[in-house]
């Protein structure tokens, strides 16, 4: 998991024409919605409420891609396209796995561009995230709540370095820390068949790649564009958009490719 960074405000979306003219089209539907709790929040309560489409999905996701690339900002694992996922659930929340989803959600943050995140459809399932968000402190519960006393447990790669709270020894991911051991936790990302083994042989390979770059063309059985390619390799594979990056730089911060 990697720090990611983005503007504090989202891509441009305006009306061009209408009533709503001039006016942000995420602002438009979220005024709806929130109208539509103040007039009858029962839809909200029982979960039958369907929120309208975010108007501007499209841009806001390619504006992601543009930033972290084609991989998960949770699990990192390379993905065709992502989904905008909400960081605080939008419908429902559980305290912990297996829990029974308290509603109504995070309903007033359903298009807010700092509660959305471009993630696989694995991380965000319900054997995984889903409707999972666990807090330490005073849980928000509307739209005159503050979020900043809301302390979440799990990690958002948005807001804060993941390096500060988990780490990798070779592929398999560790934390001392509360919230990474939850990250961890929460996300299986230790034991999840679509990310194990790639993790393992990426980290397989890069270890090989560091020590073919380490030789001289002349001493050893390699030609010169074999250890170029390596060089290449370990060059590229730490960069923020490659999958899996960050397992490479933690274990490169530990010299665990030694």
């Amino acid at each position: 998991m990697r720090k990611i960074s983005r503007d504090n405000f989202p891509p441009e979306d305006l009306y061009k024409i209408g009533v709503n003219k001039g006016f942000a089209k995420w602002r438009v539907i979220e005024n709806k919605v929130l109208r539509s709790f103040t007039n009858d929040p029962l839809p909200f309560t029982n979960g039958s409420f369907v929120f309208p489409e975010h108007p501007s999905y499209h841009i806001w996701r390619d504006e992601l891609i543009n930033l972290q690339g084609l991989k998960c900002c949770f699990c990192e694992k390379s993905i065709k396209n992502g989904a905008l996922e909400h960081f605080r659930p939008k419908k429902g929340w559980q305290q912990d796995s297996g829990d029974p989803i308290s509603r109504p959600g995070y309903y007033w943050l359903a298009y807010r561009w700092k509660n959305l995140l471009l993630a696989c459809s694995d991380c965000n399932e319900s054997g995984q995230k889903g409707n999972v968000f666990p807090i330490d402190g005073i849980r928000a519960l509307n739209s005159t709540s503050n979020l900043n006393v809301e302390l979440s447990k799990l990690i958002n790669p948005y807001e804060e370095d993941p390096a500060t709270f988990l780490s990798f020894y070779k592929s398999d991911p560790i934390s001392l820390h509360p919230r990474g051991q939850k990250t961890i936790e929460i996300l299986k990302l230790k034991e999840r068949a679509d990310i194990k083994e790639i993790r393992r042989d990426i980290y397989v390979l890069y270890r090989l790649a560091i020590k073919l770059s380490n030789l001289s063309a002349s001493d050893s059985p390699f030609e010169q564009t074999d250890i170029d390619e390596a060089k290449e390799m370990v060059r590229v594979k730490v960069k923020l958009k490659q999958p899996f990056s960050g397992m490479i730089i933690e274990n490169l911060r530990h010299n665990n490719f030694d």
